[in-house]
This record gives structure tokens, C-alpha cells and sequence, in this order.
């Protein structure tokens, strides 16, 4: 039984029930999504482990460290049983290009978030404190991380457009492939285009402004000894990149699950902007700014 990446086994008898009793009380490992195709084999899973409902029900969830036997329903309609304790219960999607960016917003997530933490510590003005110490660390880690954050992306992008790029892990190329890809879909003029990877543009510009051999795919080694990229670490501008990433995750989940329909990659964005203009000036200004949204 699937419902879109999810699928569940279903428990429909009591011998399939008993099958299950057994390998929990054996203690095989496993985790799993299950349906109760009628609600008294589910109610008698919860007997037979001396799992008391009206408890159960309380949170809908059960957890017995000891046993290392986790077991939830979802709103959803299913039963998630563990056996291991809390583990997650699946990819977040069948794309393994989507799950890769998916893994690596959270990471950059995660060090955006402790990146802003610090830029807010009145300690990290002094040299000696070990906030700007941590600067001197988060730096080279934000820099890697965002790099390695577009190229997943991008190929995220791809893979939902079944493009197949050869392995290559350069920027420029990823990046030109994708904006071939975004014109000939005609996904341009969209707030994709204007709100996301315009944005994206500026680090992939940086890279190849890197003097020397830069080599991008030992960037996460740091073996790129011209390389003094410094990331500035003032709130305001580290606010402004996460909202980059956190549109464009939202985006690319989004694209997985709806395809062409999500509002992200609606067309006409420049002329809704002309229209939202109040004055000439205005509207002169975005001419000059978004005239390139038309040229494609």
C-alpha cells in the first residue's frame, strides 16, 4: 500500500499479527509503517505488548527505552513501530539528488543559526574570547557548506528535470546548466528565477573570481591555499541568506511534489512587478533591474 514516497505493510489477519507480536518480543530490528486494516488486531498488538490503551491514547505514542520499542500513530492513518528506540522513520523522499539537498539545508541550517548566535554576542568584538574564536572556526565551515549547498541543489533541480549532468562537482557548469534548463522549461520569470537563483548567482561569481587552481572539490579539505574567502558576520546579512535557502528548500520540495504547478515557477513575475509599480520611477526602475526576465 503506498501513499506518494510512503509504504506501509498491512496487518489484515491474525496470523500476519501474530507474526509481528513475535518478532517484537524476539527483538528483531526493524522500523516500519504499518496499517490495521481493522482497528481490534491494533488494539490487541497493544494487549499483547502490556501496552494499556486509554495510556496510549493520551499521546499517541508509546516509548519503553528498556525494550527499545517505540511505537506511534500518525493522524495520518498508520502505525509506526521501532524496535530499535526513536530512529527516523524514512528518507524524506524517494530522490536520492532531492534527499542531498534536503541533508544539506539542515546542515547549513544548523550553522546559520549558530552563525547569527554568535554575530549577536557582544563578546565576539574581543579578540581574546572564545565567541571570536569560534568566528575564526564557523568562517571556513559556512563558506564549504554553502558551496557544497548550491551544487546539491542544483542537481536536485536537474534530477527533477531529468537532466543528466556528468559528474562534476564545478560550480559554473552545474550553475549554467541549470539556468539552461530553467530557460528551455521556461521556468524563467518566476520567482524562482528573481528570488532564488539570481541570488545563488553571487557565490557561484565569487568562485570563479578565485585566483589561481581553486578546486572545488577538495574544498571541504580547505586544500585551496589561495583561497581567503572570509564570510561577514553582521545579522541583518546572515538573515538574508538563510531566507535564500529556506525559499529555495521550500521550492524544491515543493517542485517534487507538485511539478509545474507550484507558484514558485508561475510565469509573469515581471510584468505583476510593473504593475505593482505606484510611480514611473518606479516602474523605470524595475526595466532596468528585471529587463533581462523578458529576454528569454
Amino acid at each position: 500500500m503506498t501513499n506518494k514516497d510512503e509504504d506501509y505493510i498491512t496487518i489484515s489477519d491474525e496470523a500476519q499479527l501474530n507474526n509481528l507480536i513475535e518478532e517484537i518480543k524476539g527483538k528483531s530490528l526493524f522500523g516500519r509503517q504499518l496499517k490495521f486494516s481493522d482497528r481490534a488486531l491494533f488494539l490487541t498488538l497493544l494487549e499483547s505488548l502490556d501496552i494499556d490503551y486509554t495510556e496510549f491514547t493520551k499521546n499517541y505514542f508509546y516509548i519503553d527505552n528498556r525494550r527499545n520499542l517505540h511505537i506511534s500513530e500518525s493522524g495520518n492513518e498508520y502505525v509506526w513501530i521501532s524496535t530499535h528506540g526513536l530512529i527516523a522513520k524514512n528518507k524524506a523522499t524517494t530522490n536520492r539528488a532531492v534527499n542531498s539537498c534536503v541533508n544539506q539545508y539542515t546542515v547549513i541550517s544548523l550553522l546559520m543559526d549558530k552563525a547569527i548566535e554568535i554575530s549577536q554576542s557582544k563578546t565576539v568584538y574581543d579578540v581574546d574570547s572564545y565567541d571570536f574564536g569560534y568566528l575564526c572556526e564557523l568562517s571556513p565551515a559556512l563558506f564549504h557548506n554553502i558551496l557544497f549547498y548550491i551544487e546539491v541543489f542544483c542537481k536536485a533541480y536537474l534530477s527533477l528535470n531529468n537532466v543528466e549532468l556528468k559528474n562534476t562537482h564545478k560550480l559554473s557548469v552545474i550553475y549554467n546548466k541549470t539556468v539552461e534548463t530553467m530557460n528551455a522549461r521556461k521556468h524563467n520569470n518566476s520567482l524562482f528565477q528573481v528570488r532564488i537563483l539570481d541570488p545563488l548567482f553571487k557565490f557561484v561569481d565569487h568562485v570563479n573570481s578565485i585566483p589561481g587552481n581553486f578546486k572545488e572539490q577538495y574544498v571541504k579539505y580547505d586544500d585551496n591555499p589561495e583561497d581567503d574567502t572570509v564570510i561577514i558576520f553582521e545579522t541583518e546579512r546572515l538573515q538574508n541568506l538563510i531566507t535564500i535557502f529556506e525559499l529555495s528548500q521550500d521550492f524544491i520540495i515543493d517542485y517534487y511534489y507538485m511539478g509545474n504547478k507550484t507558484y514558485y515557477l508561475k510565469s509573469g513575475l515581471f510584468q505583476k512587478l510593473i504593475e505593482k509599480a505606484k510611480t514611473e520611477e518606479e516602474k523605470n526602475r524595475i526595466r532596468k533591474v528585471y529587463s533581462y526576465l523578458n529576454e528569454n
